[in-house]
């Protein structure tokens, strides 16, 4: 009897720590979830983030990059040079540029107003430019430009300085999307009036920029 006893004792015991175990499992099993929540949070930023390389417009591109550098050949550039735009809102640019031909170096100064548009845009450009050589050199048939307002003689013996009153008319491609988005080409009318002969001269550039 007493056995009998024991083992309803045990049975019972048993039956009580099986129950336990079970309520802590099920209090324990609701702990796991939310990670993939997070994890396709941190998706969708990504995703966000690299849509943000795309722009509408030009003016959205001068607007979020500030700084362009980039190559030009001819006109106000002699034969090649360089060129850095500085945007300081979304129309306005200020521009430097540096060049050199055969014989003869160039700069130029500018303020640039830009037009809204996509991939092809017009802009016009006004500023100073000067075209100098400080050495002995007979420059006669190296520049378009210097041939237009430096006699035979003063071409011969060398050493010149020129100054222009700059006015130029382009239009310019710009990549607003994709791996190359912030490069753009350009090609430009560029008129040089010299106030000490009176003439306007006209000429052309083309160019690259990359905006970063």
């Amino acid at each position: 009897m007493s056995q009998f006893l024991l083992l309803v004792l045990c049975l019972f015991s048993l039956k009580t720590f099986s129950e336990t175990i079970s309520t802590q499992q099920i209090q324990v099993t609701p702990k796991v979830v939310r990670e993939p929540t997070s994890f396709q949070n941190s998706s969708n930023q990504v995703s966000i983030h690299n849509e943000s390389n795309q722009y509408m417009t030009n003016f959205e591109l001068h607007k979020e990059r500030k700084l362009g550098a980039g190559l030009g050949v001819l006109g106000i550039f002699g034969y090649m040079g360089g060129v850095a735009d500085i945007n300081f809102d979304q129309e306005n640019t200020a521009q430097v540029s540096f060049g050199k031909g055969h014989g003869y170096n160039t700069f130029f100064a500018g303020w640039k107003k830009s037009f809204e548009g996509q991939f092809f845009t017009p802009y016009f450009t006004l500023g100073y430019s000067r075209f100098y050589n400080s050495l002995a050199q007979d420059l006669r048939g190296n520049s378009y430009i210097i041939d237009q307002i430096l006699s035979k003689e003063e071409l011969r013996q060398g050493p010149f300085g020129i100054d222009f009153l700059n006015s130029h008319f382009g239009m310019q491609y710009n990549q607003l999307s994709g791996e190359y988005t912030g490069s753009s080409f350009y090609l430009e009318f560029n008129f040089l009036l010299s106030p000490k002969k009176g003439l306007i001269i006209p000429t052309a550039s083309l160019g690259s920029i990359y905006y970063f």
